[in-house]
């Protein structure tokens, strides 16, 4: 079975400035099987996706266009 936790990613813009963004790492057991970075800068917005992923039992195998599909979703709305 597939857990899907979240990944924190910081990346500095300049001297001073960083931006946090927030993805989806994939275990099965306690190695690693997949990441997706940056989906967003909203850390809430990908914890309840994730928390939808492992609640739902998301085969990894519909990681990749789950993740596009929630983006196109918010494109539209």
């Amino acid at each position: 079975m597939v857990e899907y936790k979240l990944q924190t990613q910081t990346t500095l813009i300049s001297d001073s400035t960083t931006l946090t963004s927030y993805g989806i790492l994939a275990f099965c057991g306690k190695r690693l099987v997949a990441t997706v970075k940056d989906i967003s800068s909203d850390k809430s917005a990908v914890e309840k996706l994730i928390q939808k992923f492992n609640t739902h039992g998301l085969s990894l195998c519909h990681l990749e266009q789950a993740v596009e599909d929630y983006l196109y979703n918010l494109d539209i709305n």
